[in-house]
C-alpha cells in the first residue's frame, strides 16, 4: 500500500468513526464482577492502612485483575491467569489474623479461586463476533505485547490477526472491523483520532465502569473538532453482588497494575566522587536496574527489520515497554572502555589524559557543589554545563559538542592539546569497537525466536565475543518518578529484585 492509499484509508476509517460513533460491548462477567468488588474493598483498606504488609495481595489481585480485563482467553489456555489467582490465595491465607476484615481475605480467595473454574464471558463474546464477519475482515487489538502474546495462543491456526494498537497504526492492514479487548481508557487516543478500521467495538467486562471515549489532546481548544460517539451494547448476565463500598470514581485508575516505589530516601544530598543519581527502573525477568543520566543505552527494537533492530536509546527516552540489552554484572559501557583502550597504541597515554580531567571535574563538584559548577561552566561558555556530573563517568568519553569541550578543558586550566585530540582518539575507537558488537548482537538477535521476547519479556543472548557473553535482552515495566543517589558501580548494573513481578 503506498503512502496515499495509506492516507485515503486513514480519512474513510476517520469519517466513517465520526458518523457511526464506536462499539462498547460491555459483556456481564459474574465471577469477574464478584472478584472486582473483592479487590476494591482491598483498595479501601490500603489506602486506610497503607501497603507495606498489604503489597503482595494488592499487587497480585490487581494484576489478576487486569488480565481478567486484556487477557479473555479460556482458562486452560492462560497460565497467568492460573498463577495469579493462587498467589491471591496464598497471599489471603498468609494474612488471615493480620486485619481486622477476615471475611475480605476468605472472599478474595474464594473468588480469585472461582476464576480458575470458569472461563472468560467477554472471550466467548470475542469469538462469537470473529465468527460473524469473518476473519479476513477483522483484526483484534491487545492491550499490550504480552496480552497479544496470550491471545495469539488462543487463535493459532484460525488466522485471526491480533497487534497491538502501535502495531495497527504502524502496519494499517486492510481489515474492515478491529475488536479493541479492553476499555478505550486503557488506549491511546490516537487508536480512534486517526484509526485504521472503519469500524471499532471495545469489548470490556460490564463491571469495569468507565466506557468513555478519549479524544485528541487539541480537541477542546480547535474549531469544529470530531467528538466521537460510543454506543454502547450490554451482553449476558450484568448484575453485581452489592457491597457497602463508598463511590470513589478514582479507583478506576487502580485497575492497571502499579509498582510500588516507596518514599525517596534522600532528596537534597549531591553525589559523591563515587555516586551518581539514578533512576530506578523495573525489568522483566525478576530484575531491577539503576539508570544514570548517561547520554545513551543499548536497546532492541523488535518491531524494526533483521539487522536494524539492535539501536540505542537515549536515556530520557527510556519508558515503560523499552526493551535494553544489558549484562549481567557488568556494565556494557565499562567493557567497550575498556576494549577500546587497549586497541590504541598510545592507549595508557590516553587512560591517563581522561582521568586527569576527569577526577579535577569531580573535585570541583565535590569542592563548590554541583549547581555552582553549573554556574560557573556556563559563564565560560560552556553550554551543555548541565550535563558536567555526567561527564565525571569513566564510561562518557567527553562532551559531544567541541566548542563544550575546550572551554571545560580551559575552565579546568588544562591544555586543551593533547587531552582533546586524545579523547577525541578514543571516541573514534570507541565508536568502532560498539560497531562491531553491534554486528553480532545484530546476528545474535537473527538466531533466536523474538515470540518468546514477546512472551516473557526477556530473552538471553549468545554472544561470543570477550566480554560480551551473558548479554540479557529484557523489557522495561516502570521508571521511578524519582532519582536516587547510588553508588556509580551499581548503575546500569542488573540485579534481582521482585518488585515488579505483577508488572509483567
Amino acid at each position: 500500500m503506498s503512502r496515499i492509499d495509506s492516507l485515503n484509508q486513514r480519512y474513510a476509517a476517520s469519517a466513517s468513526l465520526a458518523r457511526h460513533g464506536v462499539e462498547i460491548v460491555a459483556v456481564g462477567d459474574p465471577a469477574g464482577a464478584r472478584f472486582n468488588m473483592a479487590v476494591r474493598r482491598l483498595l479501601a483498606l490500603v489506602k486506610d492502612e497503607g501497603d507495606d504488609f498489604l503489597a503482595d495481595l494488592f499487587g497480585a489481585a490487581t494484576a489478576l485483575r487486569w488480565r481478567l480485563i486484556t487477557q479473555p482467553q479460556p482458562t486452560a489456555i492462560n497460565p497467568s491467569r492460573q498463577h495469579l489467582a493462587s498467589e491471591v490465595t496464598k497471599h489471603a491465607k498468609r494474612l488471615h489474623g493480620a486485619i481486622e476484615d477476615q471475611a475480605l481475605l476468605d472472599e478474595l480467595a474464594l473468588s480469585a479461586r472461582q476464576l480458575t473454574e470458569t472461563d472468560s464471558e467477554v472471550g466467548a463474546v470475542l469469538l462469537e463476533s470473529i465468527e460473524e464477519v469473518g476473519v479476513d475482515t477483522c483484526v483484534v487489538v491487545a492491550a499490550s505485547r504480552p496480552a497479544a502474546a496470550g491471545l495469539q495462543t488462543w487463535f493459532q491456526g484460525n488466522g485471526v490477526l491480533v497487534l497491538t494498537s502501535g502495531e495497527l497504526e504502524r502496519d494499517q492492514p486492510d481489515r474492515e472491523q478491529a475488536y479493541v479487548v479492553g476499555p478505550p481508557r486503557f488506549y491511546r487516543p490516537s487508536l480512534v483520532t486517526a484509526p485504521a478500521t472503519e469500524a471499532m467495538s471495545f469489548l470490556l467486562p460490564a463491571w469495569f465502569g468507565d466506557r468513555s471515549v478519549p479524544r485528541s489532546a487539541i480537541a477542546p481548544y480547535a474549531e469544529g473538532a470530531i467528538r466521537l460517539k460510543a454506543r454502547v451494547f450490554v451482553e449476558g448476565v450484568t448484575s453485581q453482588p452489592v457491597v457497602d463500598l463508598p463511590d470513589d470514581s478514582a479507583d478506576e485508575n487502580e485497575y492497571l497494575p502499579q509498582p510500588v516505589w516507596g518514599n525517596r530516601r534522600e532528596s537534597d544530598r549531591e553525589p559523591s566522587r563515587e555516586e551518581v543519581a539514578a533512576h530506578k527502573l523495573l525489568l522483566s525477568g525478576g530484575l531491577g536496574m539503576w539508570l544514570d543520566d548517561g547520554d545513551r543505552i543499548r536497546s532492541l527494537d523488535p518491531d524494526q527489520p533483521a539487522g536494524e533492530r539492535v539501536t540505542y536509546t537515549d536515556v530520557p527516552a527510556v519508558r515503560a515497554g523499552t526493551y535494553l540489552l544489558l549484562r549481567r554484572g557488568e556494565t556494557e559501557r565499562s567493557v567497550l572502555y575498556s576494549a577500546a583502550i587497549r586497541r590504541l597504541a598510545c592507549g595508557a597515554a590516553v587512560d591517563r589524559a581522561q582521568g586527569a580531567w576527569k577526577h579535577l571535574l569531580t573535585e570541583r563538584i565535590q569542592a563548590v557543589g554541583y549547581r555552582q559548577v553549573v554556574r560557573q561552566l556556563r559563564d565560560a561558555g560552556v553550554r551543555t554545563a548541565d550535563r558536567a556530573r555526567a561527564w565525571t563517568d569513566t564510561s562518557l568519553i567527553r562532551p559531544a559538542k567541541d566548542r563544550d569541550f575546550e572551554r571545560l578543558l580551559q575552565w579546568l586550566g588544562i591544555p586543551v592539546q593533547p587531552t582533546f585530540g586524545y579523547a577525541t582518539m578514543l571516541r573514534k575507537t570507541l565508536y568502532r569497537v560498539s560497531a562491531e558488537i553491534g554486528k553480532q548482537l545484530e546476528a545474535a538477535v537473527s538466531a533466536v525466536d523474538l515470540s518468546e521476547l514477546d512472551a516473557t519479556g526477556h530473552l538471553s543472548l549468545d554472544v561470543n565475543t570477550e566480554g560480551f557473553r551473558g548479554i540479557l535482552a529484557t523489557r522495561v515495566l516502570a521508571v521511578s518518578p524519582f532519582t536516587e543517589v547510588v553508588s556509580r558501580h551499581d548503575a546500569r548494573v542488573p540485579f534481582e529484585d521482585r518488585s515488579g513481578q505483577w508488572l509483567e
